[in-house]
């Protein structure tokens, strides 16, 4: 049964912008854009998906070869002796062109040839899903690094400010009005800070040399990343229509390309159980004598008509597995088209149900901070403990730490609908890195 695409998505914006640029351009960093070009041409892995294409266009070229004659030379000498009375020796040299050429009376070349050059193309839109899957990797890891940054900043002052109440209560203690209890909660909650820091240093460290990897570098060996705050969204992409994608994910139009492929190898086996008609010819100058070579030749053309009497069910087999290997490539397309709905409509209420959680928790730290100042004032007084201010501070901490988060899970809600929409931005990639040579 045809496969029914909904009419459009659960969240959509008809009156969003087209994106014409490529879409890390709408975060409006340089530093980025650097980014994506250097990843766009010396990524590993982006560079396999071009040699891949080459060879696919090797062997596209080769299939289309079979439509066209072959044309060989040939040379040699032969030297016969003749025994009896007397011995004779004859020396005969010759030389000659041979064609041949096959007939394709039933579209099996052309089928052959129809078929490898949809996998031509699907092996670029496979190039192109691999641009796709590289850019939201670059991406991502370039946000994760920046908000890793601003927590090792955010922990560092928080640690300076723990550490100016620290030295505050350590001169009440003196004075005896606190306990010696206050005085170690306090600077326990400097010392599981200070814990964490290694962790975030080593978090730092694997994504500046995932970023690298990603860059085709060694570790160590990236360009810098300078830019301290995270990027702001602007207003959601257009999505279009969900048949839009079809056009716009390349996973989806290789998938379909290789089921067209399919289709071209189900005729090719039907037409290799039908007679094939072969025509070759031979040109052929000869002489005793090698010196008169040129003055003796003939011409031998031929036709060959073959065709299948008993093969065991060979070729009927071969019918029977393209016809399943179509069914596996439509099983195939049907997925991938539904996986990238899918992922469409979880990005888009991904990212709404994001935007919710940091509304509350914005709201939750604008109490957290009018709790804390009244804390601070009731502890003043003498009104509440400081186990109940110290409550409030580790809160509030922890909603600074947890929003910096939160706010770079966003934004990787954004790139993943990037990715899940796809573009046409891929299809203007040209031309592959230059290959080393050894």
């Amino acid at each position: 049964a045809p496969l029914a695409l909904p009419r459009h998505y659960t969240l959509y914006e008809t009156s969003a912008p087209e994106l014409s640029a490529p879409w890390w351009t709408t975060f409006e960093n340089e530093e980025l854009n650097t980014l994506m070009a250097m990843a766009l041409k010396e990524n590993l892995t982006l560079s396999e998906a071009w040699a891949r294409l080459r060879q696919a266009a090797a062997l596209h070229k080769s299939r289309s070869s079979a439509l066209f004659p072959t044309l060989s030379g040939e040379a040699g000498a032969d030297t016969t002796e003749r025994g009896g009375d007397t011995t004779t020796t004859s020396d005969t040299a010759y030389l000659g062109l041979a064609a041949s050429y096959e007939l394709d009376l039933w579209g099996r070349i052309r089928s052959l040839k129809e078929a490898e050059g949809e996998r031509l193309l699907a092996s670029r839109a496979d190039m192109e899903a691999t641009a796709v899957t590289l850019a939201g990797e670059v991406c991502q890891t370039w946000i994760d690094l920046i908000a890793t940054r601003e927590e090792i900043r955010l922990v560092t002052a928080q640690m300076n400010l723990n550490q100016t109440l620290l030295a505050a209560l350590e001169r009440r203690f003196e004075n005896s009005l606190i306990s010696v209890v206050d005085f170690l909660r306090q600077r326990k909650v400097i010392e599981q800070q200070r814990a964490e820091m290694p962790e975030l240093a080593e978090r730092e460290t694997i994504l500046e040399n995932r970023l690298a990897l990603l860059l085709g570098k060694p570790p160590g060996q990236a360009p810098p990343v300078t830019t301290h705050t995270l990027p702001a969204l602007g207003p959601l992409p257009a999505t279009g229509i969900p048949a839009d994608l079809l056009a716009m994910r390349p996973d989806v139009r290789a998938a379909g390309l290789r089921l067209k492929a399919g289709e071209w190898e189900i005729a090719a086996a039907r037409a290799d159980r039908l007679p094939a008609l072969s025509i070759t010819a031979r040109a052929r100058f000869s002489s005793d004598q090698v010196q008169t070579l040129f003055d003796n030749w003939f011409l031998n053309l031929a036709a060959n008509l073959t065709g299948p009497i008993f093969d065991a069910g060979r070729r009927t087999a071969e019918v029977a597995r393209a016809r399943a290997q179509a069914e596996e490539s439509l099983a195939l397309y049907r997925r991938v088209v539904l996986t990238a709905l899918t992922e469409v409509e979880n990005s888009l209420m991904g990212e709404g149900h994001k935007k919710e959680t940091l509304t509350a928790l914005n709201q939750q730290l604008t109490t957290s901070r009018l709790t804390l100042t009244e804390s601070e004032r009731r502890y003043t007084q003498g009104v509440t403990d400081y186990v109940t201010l110290l409550a409030e501070l580790k809160e509030l901490q922890s909603l600074e730490r947890k929003i910096v988060q939160e706010r770079a899970l966003l934004i990787k809600k954004r790139i993943a609908l990037y990715r899940a929409l796809g573009g046409h931005w891929p299809q203007t990639l040209t031309g592959a890195p230059p290959s080393s040579k050894g």
